[in-house]
């Protein structure tokens, strides 16, 4: 079954953070700079890629049931800027979650776009892998 046709949500503003949970196994170590950064792949999952709404939550909650998660953050406009999508998507035990979704069938990023986002992105928190 097809997931549900989205549309961007326009009262997430371009200025919006948003938070993505970063694997251990997501973190890599730059071979130009030498920094930890997360993998493109961390931007790529199998559907919408989800995400918190940053001004709807705090760090600590949305890393509380992932103890060895890194967090990640990039802007809503960035994620447009980039051909994605935004939808709010609350849950009953996240009003803060939202999706990231590409234009194909899948709701997916094409591996453009999350390496756009990758680039584009900062740490919040950073646990070392």
């Amino acid at each position: 079954m097809p997931p549900p046709e989205r549309r961007d949500d326009p009262s997430v503003s371009d200025n919006e953070r948003l938070w993505r949970r970063v694997h251990p196994s997501d973190i890599i170590r730059d071979p130009e700079s030498e920094e930890l950064r997360p993998t493109s792949a961390a931007f790529r999952p199998s559907e919408e890629m989800s995400v918190d709404i940053a001004s709807l939550t705090t760090p600590e909650a949305v890393l509380s049931n992932y103890p060895h998660h890194s967090l990640i953050e990039f802007t809503a406009g960035i994620a447009r800027k980039e051909g994605g999508i935004v939808v709010r998507d609350p849950l009953p035990d996240n009003p803060s979650h939202a999706l990231i979704c590409g234009k194909n069938p899948e709701g997916r990023l094409t591996k453009s776009q999350a390496k756009k986002i990758q680039q584009s992105s900062m740490w919040v928190i950073l646990k070392t892998p």
